[in-house]
């Protein structure tokens, strides 16, 4: 297939294994779409993400907005077409830096895949800075969505499952089993869909046991495909199902403490 593909830079680290992910679907929908041993040029930065921990709970985000703008600007001088901050949180310093390439936003990505699958009333999932600080809502919302939270103990239960465990690489029963709980609850809450608003999250859905028919969108694969749309050209489905994320589980589950 005869396309002139544009190098995508990728902000990874945010987690490791999140951006793993990133770049083995990158390759995987390179192979299937292109054929052969092609696929776009890839430049990863791995950020030290104990560092953009830390900033984050010390609410250090002035912090956070310059590394990740010194990032881009790598990113840039790599030769890169454009970038994508490989992690939803990291989005709220977007409006903090101006860069010098585009930024494909994860949230553009996840309107479009919504709109692709029909879904206007969204059970936002992630970390707690994504679910309670309100910039990812907004988003949503002027993008011509609705929002749907869990309570506050799911929340927080939610927060520490991908701090403690999903950010390094664990994927506990017990976890896997609330998570889908919250989400049954999200849609009895009047969802639509739950959104998995971490990059990490599908790393835990990928293994629950879910209602039939049970609507999911993985923001990691929209922001995924949308990257790959832009380098390419070509348009694809954009809304990945539950048995999706199943079919690619990678690790196996741990076993309890």
């Amino acid at each position: 297939m005869s396309i002139d593909l544009l190098p995508i830079g990728l902000v990874g680290g945010m987690s490791a294994e999140s951006t793993l992910v990133y770049y083995r679907r990158l390759i995987e929908l390179s192979r299937k779409r292109l054929g052969g041993a092609r696929s776009p040029r890839i430049v990863i930065v791995n950020v030290d993400f104990a560092a953009y921990v830390a900033w984050q709970h010390a609410g250090r985000w002035d912090q956070i907005a310059a590394g990740i703008g010194s990032e881009v600007a790598a990113l840039a001088a790599a030769g890169c077409a454009f970038v994508a901050i490989a992690a939803n949180t990291m989005h709220k310093v977007l409006p903090d830096f101006e860069p010098r390439i585009p930024v494909l936003s994860i949230l553009d990505a996840v309107a479009e895949a919504a709109r692709e699958s029909g879904a206007r009333r969204l059970g936002l999932t992630g970390t707690a800075f994504t679910m309670e600080d309100g910039f990812y809502a907004r988003g949503l919302e002027e993008r011509g969505l609705e929002v749907v939270l869990p309570p506050p103990e799911a929340r927080a239960a939610i927060h520490r499952t991908i701090y403690d465990e999903l950010t390094l690489g664990r994927v506990e029963p017990t976890s896997v089993a609330r998570f889908a709980g919250v989400a049954q609850e999200l849609l009895e809450a009047g969802a639509d869909s739950v959104l998995l608003g971490c990059t990490e999250l599908p790393l835990l859905a990928a293994h629950a046991t879910w209602p039939a028919g049970l609507p999911v969108l993985d923001s990691t694969e929209a922001h995924v495909l949308a990257l790959f749309r832009a380098s390419t050209g070509l348009d694809l489905d954009r809304s990945p199902s539950a048995a999706a994320l199943r079919e690619r589980a990678a690790t196996p589950l741990s076993s309890p403490a």
